[in-house]
């Protein structure tokens, strides 16, 4: 009877169903604000600005006129701080030992603890990404009630001609032209952006599908005649029959879930896109293959002393199971610990060049 039992016991647990998760190395926004790490507690960052305009006419016999130095902006601030962990109990050290006992290809305690570990690693690369999309979109970023603005001017947020995209944030809306907007943004209508060379227009897939779902773009291909000529139904293929030039769409499908504890049960939402439904970032060739800026690892203590401070992102594994750790055998327990202590700075909010064709709405 035992016997029998612990040959269906472990043929239950020996096999490990996992959830499907999001994975890190899809993210897009390090291409626009990487990662550095940098040894400071303080991030600090200066911008030149206003520099443009044409040399001016003189007269030769008078004095040179004089013009304005370009513009200069500092921003200081401190950066936030994120870091949680995952504790094991004696009891939970125990029960998953036992099962590493019980056969060598069942996940034991070591096992558990590198599930553990990528979990934390992905929630913290979520809160980059997502603070990432957060400043592109908002300008800046909030923290335990403090908010860190970088000035993004409100010129360079791009709005429809005429009607939002969707009305619902589910359905296309009829009364917009996707078309004619896009075609007028990057084509000079719009006088802000006609100084930069755009290289890549990024939205989520349920703003790409506003495109092809509207009524106006599939009269255009319809009265274009263009069904040979585009050969396929694809965002790509459409546009750049319609608007010549226009650079690549990106449908970018990065994605994090919230969680909460309902009854003592990990509960979590249905999947968020980091670029929200309605936002569009436009992607620019900027001087020398610079970026808008970064998101900056700063100091901790998590991977280095008092005396001599880590930095960057951190995953650490306390073992407090041994006599004379602060567990030991009254209290055995280990924690893992997982974090960063940074935020993006946002080093040419000039530069930033978005649009907004749907705003959900506000209230219950």
């Amino acid at each position: 009877m035992n016997e029998f039992l612990t040959n269906e016991y472990t043929s239950v647990v020996k096999k490990l169903i996992k959830e499907v998760v999001n994975d890190p190395s899809t993210y897009m926004g390090s291409k626009y604000l990487p990662s550095v790490v940098m040894p400071v507690a303080r991030v600090r960052t200066e911008i030149v600005e206003a520099s443009g305009g044409m040399t001016q006419e003189h007269l030769p016999g008078t004095n040179t006129k004089y013009i304005e130095r370009a513009g200069n902006r500092v921003q200081e601030f401190t950066p936030p701080f994120y870091k949680e962990a995952i504790h094991y109990t004696e009891k939970d050290i125990l029960f998953w030992r036992e099962l590493g006992q019980n056969m060598t290809n069942i996940r034991g305690v070591q096992q558990r603890i590198d599930i553990d570990m990528d979990r934390l690693n992905r929630r913290i690369e979520a809160r980059i990404e997502s603070q990432r999309w957060l400043s592109i979109f908002n300008g800046g970023f909030s923290w335990m009630g403090e908010t860190v603005s970088f000035g993004i001017p409100g010129v360079n947020t791009a709005v429809p001609i005429g009607a939002a995209w969707s009305l619902d944030g589910v359905t296309a809306n009829n009364a917009a032209n996707p078309v004619m907007d896009l075609r007028y943004w990057v084509s000079g209508g719009l006088s802000y952006f006609r100084k930069y060379k755009i290289t890549g227009i990024v939205m989520n897939p349920n703003t790409a599908r506003w495109v092809l779902d509207n009524i106006n773009t599939r009269t255009y291909v319809a009265s274009y005649g263009a069904n040979p000529a585009v050969g396929g139904y694809d965002i790509n293929r459409v546009l750049k029959f319609l608007i010549p030039g226009l650079p690549d769409i990106v449908e970018y499908d990065g994605w994090y879930q919230d969680e909460s504890v309902v009854n003592g049960k990990l509960v979590v939402s249905d999947a968020n896109y980091f670029i929200p439904d309605g936002k569009i970032f436009f992607e620019t060739a900027l001087p020398g293959g610079d970026k808008i800026g970064e998101f900056v690892q700063t100091l901790n203590l998590a991977t280095g002393s008092l005396a001599e401070p880590g930095a960057g992102k951190f995953l650490v594994v306390e073992d407090c199971t041994a006599p004379g750790s602060k567990g030991g055998p009254s209290n055995p327990y280990v924690d893992i610990i997982g974090g960063v202590y940074g935020g993006v700075s946002l080093d040419r909010p000039f530069d930033v060049l978005t649009a907004t064709v749907y705003t959900p709405p506000v209230g219950p």
